[in-house]
C-alpha cells in the first residue's frame, strides 16, 4: 500500500500565544500537536526578542516553573528561525507588524494570536486564528 504524503502546515504564532501555552503548560501539548500534524512554526529574531523580554516579566516568572532559557530553546527546537523580510504593512498594532512580516516572509497559512485587534482585521494579508481555534483545527 502506497503511503499518502501529508501537506505541511506553516504557521506563526504570537508571543502571548505561546505565554498562554506555557502558563496552562500545554508545552508537550503543543510539541505532539505540531509533530502529529506536520506543521511548521516559524519565527525570527524580533519574535523571539519579545518572547525574552515577556518571559522576564516578574508576573510570569512567578507563574512558570521553568526559567526562561528552558521556555527559549524550546520554542528554538520547535520552530524554524528565518531572517524575515519587512513588507511595511499597517496592521492595527504597529508594534506586531513583525508577526506579519514572519508569516509572509515563510508563506505561512496561519497567524495565531490572542490579540483582539489582529483577530478582527479585516484587511489582514494572513489569516489568523485565536488558540482556541487553532487547537481545535486538526
Amino acid at each position: 500500500m502506497a503511503q499518502t504524503k501529508r501537506k505541511v502546515k506553516r504557521f506563526v504564532i504570537d508571543v502571548n500565544s505561546f505565554i498562554s501555552i506555557f502558563i496552562n503548560k500545554e508545552h508537550e501539548w503543543l510539541l505532539n500537536y505540531v509533530i502529529k500534524n506536520k506543521i511548521e512554526i516559524f519565527t525570527d529574531k524580533l519574535l523571539l526578542r519579545e518572547l525574552i523580554r515577556v518571559l522576564e516579566y516578574k508576573k510570569i516568572k512567578n507563574i512558570l516553573p521553568f526559567d526562561t532559557i528552558f521556555y527559549i530553546r524550546f520554542v528554538q527546537n520547535l520552530s524554524i528561525n528565518i531572517d524575515s523580510q519587512t513588507f511595511n504593512l499597517q496592521s492595527p498594532d504597529p508594534d506586531d507588524n513583525y508577526l506579519y512580516d514572519i508569516a509572509l516572509s515563510a508563506n505561512a497559512k496561519l497567524l495565531v494570536t490572542g490579540e483582539k485587534a489582529l483577530l478582527n482585521w479585516e484587511d489582514s494579508p494572513i489569516e489568523t486564528v485565536s488558540l482556541s481555534d487553532f487547537k481545535n483545527l486538526f
